[in-house]
């Protein structure tokens, strides 16, 4: 069977001690099914063998992966063949240096650490276990192991300010981390949060509020040495995601794990999103898939639109096949010429990208293009 190019792999982790309140991605308690997980992702891999080749890059996501035993990751490496970034996320209370050394041995280089904030009152408001002290411990831990560390925070949660959003920034940036990323607190459905909110037990702050905090916290970054490069993500020069970028770029990659999610070419496929039925399909043989859908070439070039658009570098319109489409739309619709006007949009030798005042709503002016273009 003719290999396929796979630019990325990832591998979700799906244990957690505790949900967090705001998290809406498949987890949680149920670590006496790990050693039939272990079990069934090295089968998943085995299955899928003969389409794989060497993964550029592979990324550890959950979940909590470091409730996984270093022999686990290795076991995965040492099947996959050569990589340039393998990251796994981390919680804080499980940053120890001793586990942080046997993952960079056995070829861990990347390390992502869910800080979120350093308020204690917001650790606590989104259901984190860790305290202030215990970030701080991590990142110093994280920080002597790996050079190439990535912080993850939250904005948007009930109380913050811009300062003491800007406060959070200033204590990472003591440490010499790489990578940071901007995540807007988004309350879920079926989510402990979503049902605090709706029972009127916290409120949020004002859109106003929510936007100035971005807008400050990326000037801050930048005016330290930070690039943005993506609508959530900054980093040192050199320093960025090549996993990420292969996801927003669409570059083949494949998921393994329960819901985990993968790409080839024009086709999408997700695994089950339930541990038992993952563990069941792969041990009978089986393909643990669940969705799967096939994009046709108007549909391809709507999702490469939607995914290269939060790349600060926006699209080369060309490649993607809307440079017609797109001037056309510029001579008739009053939406983008709006939208180009107003600098939520910019055009430059054929690229498309996000202005600086579209990061913020970039839902909405990803919208309004696809329902103008398609």
């Amino acid at each position: 069977m003719r290999k396929r190019l796979f630019n990325s792999l990832y591998v979700h982790v799906p244990f957690c001690r505790e949900k967090c309140r705001y998290c809406d991605f498949y987890s949680g308690n149920f670590l006496e099914l790990a050693p039939l997980y272990r079990k069934a992702v090295l089968r998943e891999l085995a299955l899928r063998e003969p389409a794989f080749s060497q993964f550029p890059t592979i990324y550890f996501g959950g979940g909590t992966p470091p409730l996984m035993e270093p022999a686990f990751f290795e076991s995965i490496l040492s099947k996959v063949g050569q990589f340039s970034e393998v990251t796994v996320e981390f919680n804080p209370e499980d940053a120890k240096k001793g586990k942080l050394r046997e993952l960079s041995l056995i070829g861990v280089n990347r390390i992502s650490l869910g800080v979120q904030s350093f308020s204690e009152k917001t650790l606590k408001t989104l259901g984190r276990r860790q305290t202030p002290e215990d970030n701080l411990k991590a990142l110093e831990a994280v920080c002597s192991v790996f050079s190439n560390v990535s912080v993850d925070f939250i904005y948007g949660a009930p109380g913050q300010t811009v300062e003491s959003f800007l406060k959070d920034l200033e204590t990472a940036l003591s440490f010499p981390v790489k990578h940071i990323s901007l995540y807007a607190l988004t309350i879920y459905e079926e989510t402990p949060l979503f049902k605090d909110y709706s029972e009127g037990k916290f409120r949020l702050p004002e859109e106003e509020t929510v936007y100035e905090i971005y807008s400050e916290a990326v000037s801050y970054l930048e005016e330290r040495g930070f690039r943005q490069y993506e609508i959530s993500n900054f980093a040192v020069p050199g320093f960025e995601s090549k996993h990420n970028v292969n996801y927003w770029k669409l570059e083949n990659y494949s998921g393994l794990g329960p819901s985990a999610a993968s790409f080839y070419v024009n086709r999408y496929w997700k695994n089950v999103s339930n541990l038992k039925a993952y563990i069941g399909k792969v041990e009978r043989g089986e393909l643990p898939t669940e969705e799967e859908e096939i994009f046709e070439v108007e549909e391809l070039k709507k999702l490469k639109l939607i995914m290269g658009l939060r790349l600060v570098e926006g699209v080369n319109l060309k490649e993607i096949g809307l440079e017609e489409k797109f001037r056309e739309a510029l001579e008739k619709s009053e939406i983008v010429k709006g939208l180009l006007e107003e600098g939520l949009i910019e055009l430059e030798n054929g690229r498309l990208r996000l202005g600086k005042k579209g990061f913020f709503v970039s839902n909405s002016v990803i919208s309004q293009l696809i329902n103008t273009l398609f």
